[in-house]
């Protein structure tokens, strides 16, 4: 089918340039396609329609994990942060950077022992 001198565009696609709809004097509406080659394809809307591809279903995605997955995903975070902190660790000595952790009060443990009516109570400080 060839263009119609007397044809009206109706609409255009969402593509300038490559689809619009057109309508012939009797009102009939056409899909005119640009072509890569530059030339111009009128087809019946009809027909356009009744060739349109049918709606493709979608497939769901689960992100379902292995129990074991999750546990060895979940060990190998655990030893990458111990080693991560003995890394940090290491290389604050190896800055001359001390951590040193002092109490405030002196800890002291407190022993008893009785046996009858005896009974004796000792306290040891550091």
């Amino acid at each position: 089918m060839r263009h119609d001198s007397n044809a009206l565009p109706l609409a255009t696609s969402t593509a300038p340039g490559k689809l619009a709809v057109w309508s012939d004097q009797a009102g009939r509406p056409y899909l005119v396609q640009q072509q890569p080659d530059g030339s111009t394809t009128f087809t019946p809307l009809e027909t356009a329609l009744a060739q349109a591809q049918p709606p493709t279903t979608t497939e769901r995605v689960t992100t379902y994990r292995d129990p074991l997955q999750t546990l060895l995903l979940a060990l190998i975070a655990v030893l990458g942060l111990v080693l991560g902190g003995y890394l940090l660790g290491f290389l604050a000595g190896a800055s001359g950077q001390r951590v040193v952790l002092v109490p405030r009060s002196p800890l002291c443990d407190t022993h008893r022992s009785s046996f009858l009516f005896w009974s004796s109570e000792t306290k040891e400080c550091n």
